[in-house]
């Protein structure tokens, strides 16, 4: 009786095995999201919110960059906050676009010394 048990649960672990390969062994494709510093001083604590998930930098110097890899289940906006390493105050920005489906993107999103943000999506 002990066999016939444990038989069935090798039986039973190989047909999941089999039927999940895909989804354990491949890579599924993803967005990029790309916080590019280009404000001529240190940003610090930024903070990338999408598709209900958050993404932190303690710090990003100037002429540096950030990416983060990411899937969405729904369509989704960017929600970016950072503190200046020289200046009080947190600035924030919400923006982009992140469609749901097949098609991957990197967004890219550059910060200047104002603190505006342009955006970009790129096709990967």
């Amino acid at each position: 009786m002990r066999r016939l048990i444990v038989f069935a649960l090798i039986v039973v672990a190989a047909w999941f095995a089999w039927n999940k390969w895909g989804d354990v062994l491949l890579k599924k494709p993803s967005h990029e999201a790309v916080v590019e510093n280009l404000s001529g001083r240190e940003m610090v604590s930024v903070r990338l919110t999408v598709g209900g998930q958050t993404f932190v930098k303690e710090s990003l110097p100037d002429e540096q960059k950030a990416v983060f890899p990411f899937r969405v289940s729904q369509e989704s906006t960017f929600d970016l906050a950072w503190l200046w390493g020289d200046a009080p105050g947190e600035e924030t920005w919400s923006g982009g676009f992140v469609p749901r489906g097949p098609m991957q993107q990197r967004h890219v999103m550059t910060v200047d010394g104002d603190g505006n943000v342009s955006y970009r999506p790129e096709n990967k």
